[in-house]
Parts: structure tokens; sequence; C-alpha cells
């Protein structure tokens, strides 16, 4: 499994604009809700991902990178989505390979080009 390719855009604005829609009236605030309280757990959330890298917790990090996945395409983060979708891939069974910490290293970087649209969300 490798990084997000160079066609998967960063942020999808759609996936905002079907937030908006389900939210009805309060579809703004809804989205800034949403925004912070994925920025909140995200921090969370990549913070123990990095720590079960650290300590070869292989289990931990599949089952954080897929709960991130979602939560990140719901908020059309696509490429951290990816990102996370290739390092839960990567570590399923709970091992991992060579290419492990790159992944991880990916979704780190993802994250950190994400954080600035979620700030502008919320």
């Amino acid at each position: 499994m490798s990084k997000p390719d160079a066609e998967t855009p960063l942020f999808d604005e759609s996936a905002i604009e079907r937030l908006r829609k389900v939210a009805g009236d309060q579809g703004a605030s809804f989205v800034t809700e949403m925004a912070q309280l994925f920025l909140h757990e995200s921090r969370k959330s990549v913070a123990e991902i990095r720590k079960g890298c650290e300590a070869g917790d292989w289990k931990q990090v599949t089952r954080l990178a897929h709960s991130l996945k979602s939560s990140a395409a719901t908020l059309g983060l696509m490429r951290l989505s990816a990102a996370c979708r290739a390092l839960e891939m990567d570590t399923k069974g709970s091992v991992h390979t060579a290419a492990t910490i790159a992944l991880a290293k990916v979704l780190f970087d993802e994250f950190d080009q994400a954080v600035p649209i979620l700030e502008q969300l919320s």
C-alpha cells in the first residue's frame, strides 16, 4: 500500500456541502462544530498513532488509523483519509512491513496539511 497519489485532492469541498445539506438550517454551525471536534480528537489520535509506532503496537495503530480515515473523509480531507487507509492496510493483522514508518510519516505530514483547513472551517 502506498501513500496518496498526486491526483488525490487535499480537500474536497463537496464533502462539506453534503454536511451542510444534511444539517439543514444549522449547516454552518454544524460544520464548525464537526471541524472543531475532529481537530481536537484527531490531534489525540495522531499522537497515539505516533506512540503506537514507537512502541510497535500495530493493533492500536491499525484501529486508530481506521477510525481517523473515516472521519477525515467525512470532512473532505481526502489525502489524510488515503494516508490513514494506507497505514491501516499496512498494519492490519497487528504486524508491520518495511514501509510502515514511511507510511506513518505520510499520515503525519498529511495531518499537518489538514490542520489549517480544519482551523478555517472552525
